[in-house]
């Protein structure tokens, strides 16, 4: 007889497994096709790549330090998972729990999982009561995860601090949406993930079209496998279909060819 602690186990090797798999497909998409994931800058509306990101807002930063210096200090904290990337400018005096609640509305809420921030990897959580400036002394950057069943894990960095009035969290910019093709017609952007499919190789990933057809010879996924491809690195986990903030950006990718 199945056990609960067996169950459990089994569950968490699903979950890992279709994670491994979705980030494999992301990975083959960068390599092969050279896609760069970059994002669009809230001030001057240039579109900056995600390796270059954090360099160009920095001048942005330090021009509005010198023209209207505040007493108040803002963190400037960058959030990640591979090539999903936030820009955030956050008061110092900013809650955990506040960044917690953010991200929940932005990338990962689906069915209210428990999450936590820790010092590295395997290190001690670091309680949701503190402030920013406070989680960050002496460290430049933090592990959150949200959900300990198919876990979708973060790096929350600070790359800088700025003497910058803020009211609240202020978003930045975020990575548009990965360039992830149909794994069928292989022109389309995919809009769907089949669940059962997506464990084998080169299939998985379906356009709208395609996913009609695709429905036809999968009866698993009219029944309960059929997911949104999200902006978000939980997009295949759980029952995630989607944030409620920045919904225009929360999409999928656009073929620039139509």
């Amino acid at each position: 007889m199945e056990t609960c602690a067996s169950r459990r186990l089994s569950h968490l090797l699903l979950s890992l497994r279709t994670k491994y798999i979705i980030l494999k497909k992301i990975i083959s998409i960068m390599d092969e096709e050279k896609i760069i994931s970059e994002g669009k800058c809230l001030y001057c509306s240039k579109t900056i790549s995600q390796q270059g990101f954090t360099r160009h807002i920095a001048t942005h930063f330090k021009l509005m330090q010198a023209q209207m210096p505040s007493s108040q200090t803002a963190l400037h904290i960058v959030v990640s998972a591979g090539s999903y990337f936030l820009h955030l400018l956050a008061p110092a005096t900013t809650s955990l729990k506040t960044i917690d609640s953010f991200l929940r509305k932005i990338w990962l809420e689906c069915c209210g999982h428990m999450s936590a921030f820790s010092n590295g990897r395997w290190g001690d959580d670091i309680g949701i009561t503190r402030k920013l400036g406070d989680a960050f002394n002496m460290k430049n950057k933090i592990v959150y995860r949200y959900d300990f069943g198919s876990t979708t894990e973060l790096q929350v960095e600070v790359k800088g601090a700025y003497k910058i009035a803020t009211a609240g969290i202020l978003l930045i910019s975020r990575n548009e949406p990965l360039a992830i093709m149909c794994n069928s017609c292989q022109q389309e952007p995919a809009t769907t993930i089949c669940a059962v499919h997506v464990y084998d190789e080169g299939e998985g990933w379906y356009c709208n079209n395609c996913a009609a057809g695709h429905e036809k010879v999968c009866e698993d996924f009219a029944d309960y496998a059929k997911m949104p491809v999200v902006n978000s690195p939980r997009t295949g986990e759980c029952a995630y279909d989607g944030g409620s903030v920045d919904i225009e950006r929360d999409g999928v990718y656009k073929n620039k060819q139509n």
